[in-house]
């Protein structure tokens, strides 16, 4: 029982605790760049780099960069400076953007040719290659030209790149569902690799012919242009900007760190925030976090206060760092930080698990819209087929799946704008026949769409296109009835009349089936699925992270419980792999305002809570 003195000091306790936070972030907004900030889960990072930003006196001819991974968190740091009255802080000079558009927009796009004769061709900046014109991006494979029937239709965004170096040609791979779905399973291994070799040509061919570059073609360019012009770009940046502010700066790769430090050199300060603990971006750089780099270089302050989770998740979470010794728990400093709510630790049991977890959040008052179910893996995820935030290839099916992910209660903010994308394709492909050769941001230049019309149009298809419960033949004649009244010009002539035609052997089956989603309309309380990838930066109530019963898991939990769980007898994943795997499951379960849970193999409970409780992390055990 709580006694009213124990209230008083639990009280004091916590204005103790949040003056201390407060503190520390006072010190990152007055802090003298260069310098980095480490920053726990809930430590209100952005709310205090927009305060540094709003502490900029008004009319300066200097500006500040600030720049982040994501158009989100761009966007919130903008939203916020708005909200607190400061409008001037979003305009020239200053500049808010993702750190891909920082590079091409000053390191990049001023050294650039202009078009010629010889390539009319602008240079263009794609966010990924999903952005890229459908036509440039598709692949087709021919295992044997004498069977053209046997044909695979690969996307060049299915497919991972990476440099091995600075000049070296792009290297592929396809894994996952984009290796095994459909009929692609039946290729082999060394189909695979013909493939990737097709992919890497393509991805080569539209960066030097087509003069389109993603972040990697960026930053290698970046490089090169920072050799060749430092002189001239230290000149422009320290006379546009007083210093560089990157948000997530865990996520930066080793090229990351060197364009920052190579920027810092040429005089433009750099203050970098984020949490080594949440870098979860391997495929960009193989091995330990880059921004250890950065850390080791720069003078360190602290975000510890977490305004988010509740003790009990907080505890959990530094059980997973990489030096729980140095990083202890943070503290918790939200209304809700003793709440009495263990981490739950359920039995995998052929989706029982769900269940379960339902009843757990139900009982602590959490509605299904505050809970979220989180595995590393798409194919982990509960009702797994394809991948529903993949895009079919085929334009009609990508139609489809486009009508039907906006028409779900909660699409991903990433998803959404890529099936915006897709719907926005569908009625200028319907009206333009070299449509899908022409990239979204040139509509204008080439055919004179104005993209605010545009949306306009895609909102309206979005309404009147038909229920995806019919067939597949019968939406499709009145899906182009409907893009017939949605010209994208005045002067349009007829459409096109070739871009929305059922695949063969659909015609009866309903219109979903061509996007790879129920028939069935999703219930309004639907829990949200996802991986842990798509929520970085999120946060709700309730969290449900899924350990499949495989090896890898087995070594995971061998690593995070320091061999409570003993390590099995196969053949292990390398140590930056499970390392990364830990850390994904440190953003996971850092998600969590209020009630922690874990899904895994029976058999790995008792050895998980013994050591979970050893840490003094309350825990129960689900039968």
């Amino acid at each position: 029982m709580t006694t009213a003195s124990t209230a008083s000091t639990l009280g004091e306790d916590l204005r103790r605790h949040r003056a201390i936070a407060a503190a520390q972030q006072d010190a990152v907004v007055t802090a003298t760049a260069p310098c980095a900030v480490v920053a726990c889960p809930g430590a209100g990072k952005t709310r205090t780099i927009v305060n540094r930003h709003c502490a900029t006196p008004r009319n300066q001819p200097i500006g500040r960069a600030i720049a982040s991974f994501t158009k989100v968190a761009a966007a919130q740091i903008r939203a916020r400076a708005h909200e607190l009255g400061r409008p001037d802080l979003l305009q020239h000079p200053h500049a808010i953007m993702t750190l891909d558009g920082f590079f091409w927009r000053f390191l990049v796009r001023p050294f650039l040719p202009p078009p010629d004769e010889a390539n009319p061709r602008p240079f263009r900046r794609l966010e990924s290659w999903r952005d890229a014109p459908r036509q440039l991006r598709q692949i087709d494979y021919l295992p044997d030209p004498s069977k053209p029937q046997q044909r695979y239709t690969f996307d060049l965004a299915d497919f991972q790149f990476r440099y091995p170096g600075q000049l070296s040609a792009p290297v592929a791979t396809l894994t996952g569902r984009a290796r095994s779905d459909g009929s692609r399973r039946h290729l082999s291994d060394e189909q695979i690799k013909q493939v990737c070799r097709l992919a890497e040509q393509r991805r080569s061919q539209l960066a030097n012919e087509h003069r389109m570059f993603t972040g990697e073609e960026t930053r290698r360019v970046a490089d090169r242009y920072l050799n060749l012009h430092a002189d001239l770009l230290g000149q422009m940046l320290s006379a546009r900007f007083s210093e560089l502010v990157v948000d997530e700066a865990q996520d930066c790769s080793d090229v990351d760190v060197n364009l920052l430090l190579a920027i810092q050199t040429m005089g433009l300060p750099t203050l970098v925030i984020g949490d080594p603990d949440q870098a979860i971006y391997g495929f960009r750089n193989p091995g330990p976090p880059a921004i250890k780099r950065l850390l080791g270089k720069l003078d360190t302050i602290e975000l510890t206060g977490n305004w988010r989770s509740s003790t009990t998740v907080c505890r959990l979470a530094a059980t997973m760092r990489a030096d729980p010794q140095c990083r202890p728990a943070d503290t918790a400093l939200a209304d809700h930080h003793d709440l009495d709510l263990p981490v739950h630790l359920i039995p995998l049991d052929g989706g029982k698990e769900l269940e379960t977890f339902d009843v757990i959040a139900t009982q602590a008052g959490i509605p299904p819209t505050g809970r979220l179910v989180l595995a590393h893996a798409a194919g982990t995820l509960p009702g797994a087929g394809t991948d529903p935030r993949r895009p079919p290839a085929n334009p009609t099916s990508a139609l489809a799946w486009a009508v039907a992910t906006l028409r779900q209660t909660m699409p991903d903010q990433r998803t959404r704008s890529l099936a915006e994308q897709i719907l926005q394709a569908a009625v200028v492909r319907h009206w333009m026949l070299d449509a899908d050769t022409t990239t979204a941001a040139d509509r204008f230049s080439v055919y004179g769409i104005d993209p605010h019309h545009l949306r306009r149009l895609a909102a309206r298809a979005l309404d009147e296109l038909p229920d995806l419960s019919i067939p597949a033949a019968e939406w499709c004649a009145a899906a182009r009835r409907v893009l017939n009244t949605l010209r994208p010009l005045p002067s349009s002539a007829a459409p096109a009349g070739t871009s929305l035609t059922c695949p063969r052997g659909k015609a009866r089956k309903s219109a979903a089936s061509l996007a790879g989603v129920p028939t069935g309309a999703i219930p309004n309380q639907a829990i949200r699925t996802d991986t842990v990838h798509q929520v970085k930066g999120e946060e709700t109530d309730a969290v449900l992270m899924l350990l499949p019963d495989d090896e890898r898991t087995t070594h995971l939990l061998s690593t995070w419980t320091a061999g409570a769980v003993p390590a099995p007898t196969g053949p292990a994943p390398t140590e930056h792999e499970t390392a990364e795997s830990l850390r994904v499951l440190y953003v996971a379960v850092t998600r969590a305002r209020r009630l922690a849970a874990l899904a895994l193999p029976a058999r790995h409970l008792a050895a998980t809570a013994e050591y979970l409780a050893g840490r003094h992390v309350p825990t129960q055990i689900c039968s």
